[in-house]
């Protein structure tokens, strides 16, 4: 409760209760007549929450009681809900069938750089995506600028705001937690599942890891751990139910991710590009050239036929032209603008200057472990010697982008720079 003592002490005192066994919902009864109270559960999350026993005494009048059996957030209905149930509280066999619905997605992800990229894609889509996440980690950007949450690759950090964090300008950008969620709407969530929640296969059970979770108001006085896992997975079958159109999820821990596996379908990327049946196509009015960088091995500009590849139709706000083509980049080394696997749109180089743009480049002496010889895509530097009347390139820097330091920049001195052909200017991420 922190700052929150002094102000609970004062209430006590003015309504004359007891500030050691009183709490808020005594001050509702004693200061109404009448009252209705909405109550679940299943979403206390915290030792300071009203303990269940006091809303066992009034429930104990069952005249005054009215359970609702439906709700209205989740489009995958009661049925969502009651797996969500079963699922955190292992009681779905091997074998039992995975939760299905047109009108719902719930999907399990080996990637968290994918379910971020959906997730940014369907905030595009539908607004109210949002990112959810385990208190799994430490509020390190609260003090200092820092990333809060490191896995592989990805760096992220908690809400920067604690007032209506869903609707703030960078919630996209940011991770909320239990406590920036609880009580909103969501079109689709994506939730993290932190190092704090474990599953042991021996006794099909979901065990906590209480040196990995960081919220201290959470786990304050709390002695008994059966106490503290009923907190968290009413935490996280809470934010599994944010979401009105569907829920994705990353889970950190192997164990809980492989028995998540058996009962949660995984993702898998289906191409978002429409390929155009080759009696249809127009070329780059309606499609354009979807290259297969492998197959092309050596030269675009030979590549005429509109059978030597496939066409594809762009999505929207691109538009076809004949400036334009499509590569799949393969490989972590620009995994900082362009993710392993995705889809691209390149644009023919219309010459000029290229100094800090993303290319797709090829020369003889190029040899990069990700595409093979002669081609690779990273960020173009030049250094040039100038003088009255002319320049020349003295070397050329191609500098990859990446997470990971295993990647080096390749660089071509002043008798290589010349056989370099810059095949493309990265315009953007389609898929």
């Amino acid at each position: 409760m922190g700052a929150y003592f002094g102000a609970f002490d004062i209430a006590n005192k003015k309504l004359k209760l007891d500030k050691h066994s009183a709490n808020e919902l005594d001050w509702v009864i004693k200061q109404s007549s009448k009252h209705i109270l909405f109550y679940d559960e299943n979403q206390s999350i915290k030792p300071s929450d009203v303990k269940k026993e006091d809303f066992d005494k009034l429930k104990s009048n069952k005249s005054i009681i009215i359970p609702l059996k439906s709700q209205f957030r989740v489009k995958g209905g009661n049925g969502y809900v009651s797996y969500i149930d079963k699922l955190l509280n292992c009681k779905l066999k091997k074998g039992d069938p995975v939760f299905e619905s047109k009108e719902y997605e719930l999907v399990l992800f080996d990637s968290l750089e994918k379910m971020i990229d959906l997730i940014k894609n369907r905030e595009r889509e539908h607004g109210l995506v949002r990112l959810v996440a385990g208190y799994s980690w430490p509020w390190i950007s609260k003090k200092k600028n820092a990333f809060d949450i490191v896995i592989g690759g990805v760096k992220l950090k908690w809400n920067s705001v604690s007032t209506d964090w869903v609707n703030s300008k960078n919630a996209i950008t940011e991770v909320g937690c239990i406590h920036t969620t609880q009580g909103y709407d969501l079109n689709y969530t994506g939730i993290i599942f932190g190092n704090e929640i474990s599953y042991d296969k021996s006794k099909n059970e979901i065990f906590i890891k209480e040196e990995n979770y960081f919220d201290k108001n959470g786990k304050q006085s709390i002695t008994n751990p059966k106490d503290l896992k009923e907190f968290i997975i009413n935490i996280y079958k809470t934010i599994l139910l944010r979401g009105i159109k569907g829920t994705y999820i990353y889970v950190c821990d192997e164990s809980l991710r492989e028995y998540f596996k058996q009962h949660i379908t995984v993702y898998t990327k289906e191409s978002p590009l429409k390929i155009i049946a080759q009696n249809e196509v127009i070329p780059f009015v309606n499609s354009v050239p979807f290259y297969n960088i492998a197959v092309a091995a050596g030269d675009f500009s030979e590549l005429q036929s509109v059978t030597d590849f496939e066409w594809v139709e762009l999505p929207k706000p691109y538009q076809a032209s004949e400036n334009y083509f499509v590569c799949q980049v393969i490989g972590e080394s620009m995994n900082k603008i362009i993710p392993n696997g995705s889809l691209c749109l390149f644009k023919k180089d219309p010459g000029g200057s290229r100094e800090g743009k993303i290319v797709l480049v090829e020369h003889s002496n190029i040899q990069d472990k990700d595409f093979g010889a002669g081609y690779t895509i990273k960020s173009y530097h030049s250094k040039k010697e100038v003088d009255t009347e002319s320049w020349v390139h003295k070397s050329i820097k191609l500098k990859p982008m990446s997470n990971q330091s295993n990647y080096n920049d390749i660089i071509l001195d002043e008798n290589e720079v010349n056989e370099l052909r810059v095949v493309g200017i990265f315009v953007g991420v389609i898929g």
